[in-house]
Parts: C-alpha cells; structure tokens; sequence
C-alpha cells in the first residue's frame, strides 16, 4: 500500500491522536482550566527529561509514526523489512530525544510555560482555535504571553538534525521547513486531544 504525502499525513495525525488519547488518560490530571488560578501537576508532555525518555509521550511520539511509515515504505531509500522499521523507529526515537533537549535547553534560556491549559467551554471552533494558539504561544513569568521558540525548536530543530542520518534528498531548507511545521501540527494534535478528551470520557461514562 502506497500512500500519497497528504494521506500518509491524515492517517498519521489519526494514529497520533489515538496515541494522545491513550497518554491523556493515563497521564497525571491536567492543569487548571484558562482562566482558572488553581494550581495543578504538570502535564505528562512536561515531566523532566530523564523521565520524558521513558514515559507514554515517548511512546506515543515514536511507535505509532514508524508503523505508518513501514506499512507506507517512507522513505523508500529504506526497506519494509525489520531493519528497515528499526532505523524508522530509531529516527523517530532520536528526533524525540533531541526535541526534547532542545525544547528544555531553549526554556532554560528563556523562561516560557508551553503546559496547555483546556479551555473547556464553547463551541468547537471556538476550541479548536484556541489549541491552535495554545501550541504556537507560551505563558511568560510576567503574566504574558510570548511565542513557543522552545516549542519550535523541539519541532524544527529535532528535524534538522535527522536530516543527518536521513536520506541525502531531505537535507534540505524546504524539507526542514516542512517537517518541522509536521512537527507542531504534531503537537496541536496531542493538545487537541487534551481539550477534547475529558468530553469524549464524560459521553463513555454517560452510556454506561
């Protein structure tokens, strides 16, 4: 089975969101809702780094993607066998690990909350809208808000340095470009799973 760029990308986002789904419920309860004050744990996709290596996030972030693209033959420069999943799996493996650095390297530097927060009201779009600006904006210490360079530097970064073991034809500008903005639709699609998952669970338990 061969999948064009646009619907290996939907049936991907499809696998990652089932994946969120799976890591929103096991993870600890989420932060309080916009415009709440309470103060709660942090979310699973902000645990230390030592812990982010071995928890559902990673899991989530690599296993389902290497199976789309070994069913899919993405790349094509590597094989369908085992070895071929083993440098998918391992690539997505690497890009997690290298994000992850990134992303706590950046916040280190310049201080920035990316915990998604649920809105938790309206309608979908009005939602949906704000998940958007969720994963593209950060909290400052100050009360504000700033872009998510962390975030960015987790999707881009840990992009452009895969292109290093990648095949030759993607270590180029656009396919940073491109896989980087991958990268933070990725992480729209785990927030998306954030807001909407406690809806989902609360029409679960109404049925029963």
């Amino acid at each position: 089975m061969k999948l064009n760029p646009l619907k290996r990308n939907l049936v991907l986002r499809c696998a990652l969101a089932l994946a969120a789904a799976v890591v929103c419920r096991a993870q600890a309860p989420a932060l309080a809702p916009a415009g709440e004050t309470a103060e709660a744990p942090a979310a699973e996709g902000h645990k230390p780094f030592y812990k982010r290596m071995f928890s559902l996030e990673a899991v989530a972030a690599t296993v389902p993607g290497a199976f789309i693209e070994q069913v899919d033959g993405w790349p094509k420069q590597w094989c369908r066998n085992r070895a071929g999943y083993e440098k998918r799996l391992g690539s997505l493996a690497g890009q997690f690990v290298i994000g992850a650095m990134l992303e706590d390297g950046v916040k280190a530097i310049h201080a920035e909350d990316t915990r998604y927060r649920r809105l938790g009201k309206g309608n979908v779009f009005k939602r949906t809208g704000y998940v958007i600006a969720g994963t593209v904006a950060a909290r400052t210490p100050g009360g504000g808000h700033c872009f998510a360079w962390s975030s960015a530097a987790n999707a881009y970064g840990s992009w452009a340095v895969a292109t290093l073991w990648s095949p030759r034809c993607y270590r180029t500008v656009p396919s940073i470009l491109e896989w980087g903005t991958e990268g933070m639709g990725t992480m729209a699609g785990f927030n998306f799973a954030r807001e909407f998952w406690p809806d989902v669970k609360s029409l679960f338990h109404k049925s029963r």
